[in-house]
């Protein structure tokens, strides 16, 4: 899969322990349109997607996440791989821990019916809602974001490196 970015702090030097986190996220494109997920928190807008569990591909990985996080039901027939993005750095909750993130971006058709979410307890709390919006609309959001809150929301600079990458590559 073709690296995106590969994001390194180079502030790991000293951690005990190691945190190594697969992720698959979607690109949801629907009337040129992204299907993203706003954080009222922190304002900015994210892929669909999270941690893949013991024993899942990244197929199920992107069908769970996906209908969990916006209530869209992934076409597996429509699934292509795009590209990745990498991060090191020290872990932002246990800072004796080396934190290692690779977040796996797929291309995807989704059904036009939108179902309940089942969102974790901290995406509640920041607010995580459905939003279709454009690329541009996105990359301004998320660079604004980037300036405030980039130290606690690290995965906003990941995002935006995707969200600049699809703008290049895609014909949006």
């Amino acid at each position: 899969m073709r690296v995106i970015e590969d994001f390194d702090s180079n502030n790991y030097e000293m951690c005990k322990g190691l945190f190594y986190r697969i992720a698959i996220r979607a690109i949801i494109i629907k009337n040129k349109k992204l299907a993203l997920i706003r954080s009222n928190k922190f304002e900015e807008f994210k892929f669909p997607g999270g941690g893949q569990e013991e024993g899942e591909s990244d197929l199920q990985t992107l069908i769970r996440e996906t209908m969990e996080e916006t209530g869209l039901s992934v076409n597996p027939d429509s699934v292509l791989s795009y590209g990745m993005a990498k991060e090191k750095r020290r872990s932002i909750l246990n800072p004796d821990d080396f934190f290692i993130m690779e977040s796996r971006y797929y291309l995807c058709d989704v059904e036009d019916e939108i179902k309940s979410i089942n969102l974790d307890d901290y995406e509640y709390d920041y607010g995580y809602h459905l939003h279709f919006v454009t690329i541009d609309e996105a990359i301004q959001a998320n660079k604004k974001a980037a300036k405030k809150h980039q130290d606690v929301a690290t995965w906003i600079n990941r995002e935006l490196a995707v969200l600049i990458d699809i703008k290049n590559h895609l014909n949006l």
